[in-house]
């Protein structure tokens, strides 16, 4: 199926034959019918496909810029990790990532072509500040909301469901902000949250001693 949808790719195996990739040229055809090549390499982890493959610019097409979401080593940043659309039960989930990719490329194109002033897409900022937008964003914006259910959200504290929410609502916390510390919990995981909360921890020590 992905010979018919993208015939520029092939399958192949490293040099030490254990890793697996899919590499080869997307063709994307500009508004005046000139196609344009772009070479991606597609890197298949070791518990694939329990999570995602990972894209590259292959060839260096385009410039490395958090600004385009392009690291340094070419690899693309399709999406912050808990907004990823990857579904390890889905029959067609590489083919829907392949996709992604395409629409990535596209959009690299039109940052181009607007003299990359702003990307023409949804974003969120990258690393830690990206995850702390993200649980703003579902925090409904309020900082302070947020601020006092971090504990929570780390699992430090546990209030009971009945109980009156962190947030100082006087609601209960079933009935307030449960339901969006449950989400947030589901959607990053608390391995990669208390990850996170060391790191800001120490960006805020460094920041102190400057």
């Amino acid at each position: 199926m992905v010979n018919e949808h993208y015939p520029g790719l092939a399958f192949h195996l490293d040099s030490e034959g254990r890793q697996m990739c899919l590499e080869g040229d997307f063709i994307l055809e500009a508004d005046c019918g000139v196609p344009t090549p772009i070479r991606i390499r597609i890197e298949f982890r070791s518990n694939y496909p329990v999570t995602e493959p990972v894209a590259y610019d292959a060839a260096g097409y385009f410039p490395t810029s958090l600004d385009r979401h392009i690291l340094k080593d070419g690899q693309f940043c399709l999406w912050l990790p808990p907004c990823s659309p990857w579904n390890k039960d889905d029959p067609h989930r590489l083919l829907r990532f392949l996709d992604e990719v395409t629409v990535f490329l596209e959009r690299q194109l039109v940052y181009d072509a607007t003299g990359g002033t702003m990307w023409p897409g949804p974003q969120y900022k990258h690393g830690t500040d990206g995850y702390e937008e993200f649980m703003l964003a579902l925090m409904g914006g309020d900082q302070d909301h947020l601020r006092s259910l971090f504990p929570t959200i780390l699992g430090r504290m546990q209030p009971a469901r009945n109980e009156p929410c962190p947030c100082g609502s006087q609601q209960k916390y079933k009935r307030c902000h449960a339901g969006r510390v449950e989400t947030i919990i589901r959607r990053i995981g608390r391995n990669r949250l208390e990850f996170l909360y060391k790191e800001s921890a120490s960006k805020d020590t460094t920041a102190a001693k400057l």
